[in-house]
């Protein structure tokens, strides 16, 4: 994953921000969601002349993606580290891909059917990688657009959707939709081979 390789930096930047947080990694957590609840609205309320949404949307998914950072980096500085935290972390993960995208599905700027196929992508590409740990392999994160990628993709797209239509007939929230379904479908199936391999 991509956005993986600048994991140090951001950890870097976020360190003192989680050191000094208030609320407890669970909090975290579901403040996460809420974010994505308010990024799935404002991407669902979104159309080509109502383009404030988009903006909103993706300030919501960067809340998201900071708060999803800040809860397992104030789980270790606090000692709190569960099992029962690494399951209600990866569920809400999950929940909230649906909701940010299932907004973006529902919404006038992406036919329903685009969009819940990248839904598909994204659970298939998700559940490979819990998938490996759950047969041994170890968490798997092989591929392009795994979560972190998705995040950066879903802030700066509808960004550049408000500032541009789209390109010929299509806009930039269709055709990221269609990248996340094909993409990540194929990142699946490349997991799923890599998985194959090291359970040989």
């Amino acid at each position: 994953m991509v956005a993986d390789d600048y994991r140090d930096f951001g950890t870097k930047i976020l360190n003192p921000v989680a050191k000094r947080m208030p609320v407890g990694p669970m909090g975290i957590s579901f403040l996460s969601l809420l974010t994505a609840i308010g990024a799935g609205y404002s991407f669902y309320m979104a159309d080509l002349e109502n383009t404030n949404w988009l903006l909103i949307g993706a300030l919501m998914v960067f809340l998201t993606a900071v708060l999803d950072a800040l809860d397992g980096m104030v789980a270790r500085i606090r000692e709190m580290s569960s099992r029962r935290g690494d399951l209600i972390d990866h569920t809400l993960d999950r929940v909230a891909d649906i909701i940010i995208v299932g907004g973006i599905a529902l919404g006038p700027l992406v036919e329903i059917t685009v969009g819940f196929a990248a839904i598909i992508g994204i659970l298939m590409l998700s559940y490979m990688g819990t998938q490996a740990q759950a047969v041994g392999a170890g968490r798997e994160y092989a591929g392009l657009l795994g979560r972190a990628d998705r995040l950066v993709v879903l802030v700066m797209v509808p960004i550049i959707q408000y500032f541009s239509e789209g390109y010929l007939d299509w806009n930039y929230m269709t055709l990221m939709c269609y990248t996340f379904a094909i993409v990540c479908t194929l990142s699946a199936f490349y997991r799923f081979n890599k998985i194959w391999t090291e359970l040989g």
